[in-house]
């Protein structure tokens, strides 16, 4: 198996601190993006995107908008800039979205997305669906996603920020030196604050987020990638209940590896740390991809853990743990209703989770 590129789901966007570890395993990470970046646009800019500017990264995008697509972002604008008003519409969209119709046609999500989008909304469920408002709505969906998880993370900077001047300032009245304290021992402690403070979605709306995104890889014209990765094991887990339900055995498991918790809380901090990494020791990351689909030798998981504690100690860094799973046979595209051979060389789908 070509193991160079990996999908990664059920989220749109590579911005934080905890997903940017996966570079280091993953040569090339694909993203599926719910709105087109404009014509003619520059290349991406800000710390977030150096990974795409350096080819770590790609992003796409299955079902343009094209000519509405200035009309949808004015309408994520809008729901920016009036929370209150769309906090109910949109708590109802986000939990429901697609899920069977309720007997009020008032409360279904095609009504609220109707509403949010000005548009009459059907009248009965003999009527045929209309694939374009459920591809507006797994992108409002998908935006909404976006929203939250930089909204939730930036709160967490902000509390986190906000307890470290405090602790200064409390260091400072007792007469103590601040110089004294070392930074990098403060990395892990940091994250893990900052993890705490994040509030994790609840696995209905993870799931729902996960319709929303298959709606659109489903719907568009891309490639199959060979591996899969998530940080919600919610999702990965409709993908293993669904490869068992099709093959009548479960996934077959192809080993574990860890990864950093984190490789620096900035951007550009991570970026620098991830490119040196990869330039030390792409060799080895080579061996381990071309050992796989079978299960891992202990002694290349080994230098493996010896090249992470060199870049990135686990007492500083933290730890994640990567359990790979070989649907053998299936691609995962085919699996979720993607048009494509039932027979396939499989796909690997990596979960990464906390450690325990």
């Amino acid at each position: 198996m070509n193991l160079q590129d990996t999908l990664y789901f059920p989220g749109t966007a590579i911005a934080s601190g905890s997903q940017y570890p996966l570079y280091l395993l993953c040569p090339t990470l694909h993203v599926l993006q719910p709105v087109e970046p404009e014509e003619g646009a520059d290349a991406a800019a800000g710390s977030a995107d150096l990974f795409i500017n350096h080819g770590f990264c790609q992003v796409h995008t299955p079902c343009p908008l094209g000519p509405d697509r200035k009309r949808f972002l004015r309408l994520i604008d809008d729901i920016r800039e009036r929370k209150d008003d769309y906090a109910a519409q949109l708590s109802s969209l986000t939990m429901a979205a697609m899920t069977a119709p309720r007997q009020q046609d008032e409360d279904t999500p095609q009504a609220i997305l109707s509403s949010l989008l000005g548009r009459p909304n059907r009248k009965s469920d003999k009527e045929k669906e209309d694939p374009e408002q459920d591809l507006w709505q797994a992108r409002l969906v998908l935006k909404i996603g976006e929203i939250l998880d930089r909204e939730e993370e930036e709160i967490a900077r902000d509390l986190l920020a906000l307890d470290e001047d405090e602790q200064s300032l409390f260091l400072r009245l007792h007469g103590e030196d601040l110089g004294a304290a070392d930074e990098d021992d403060n990395l892990l402690a940091d994250l893990i604050d900052l993890k705490a403070r994040v509030r994790q979605p609840a696995a209905g709306i993870i799931r729902n987020r996960f319709r929303a995104w298959k709606q659109l890889l489903v719907n568009g014209d891309l490639p199959d990638w060979p591996i899969w990765a998530t940080h919600w094991p919610d999702a990965a887990e409709i993908i293993l209940d669904a490869y068992e339900r099709r093959r009548g055995q479960a996934a077959l498991p192809a080993g574990a590896l860890s990864l950093p918790a984190t490789v620096g809380l900035t951007g550009d901090e991570a970026f620098a740390a991830v490119a040196a990494f990869r330039k030390e020791h792409a060799a080895l990351t080579g061996e381990l991809l071309a050992a796989l689909p079978a299960p891992l030798p202990a002694a290349l998981v080994e230098r493996w853990q010896a090249a992470l504690e060199q870049h990135f100690p686990a007492d500083q860094f933290g730890r994640t743990a990567v359990a790979i799973h070989h649907l053998a046979g299936l691609n995962i595209s085919t699996l979720l209703g993607k048009p494509g051979p039932d027979e396939d060389q499989g796909t690997l789908l990596l979960v990464i989770a906390d450690l325990a």
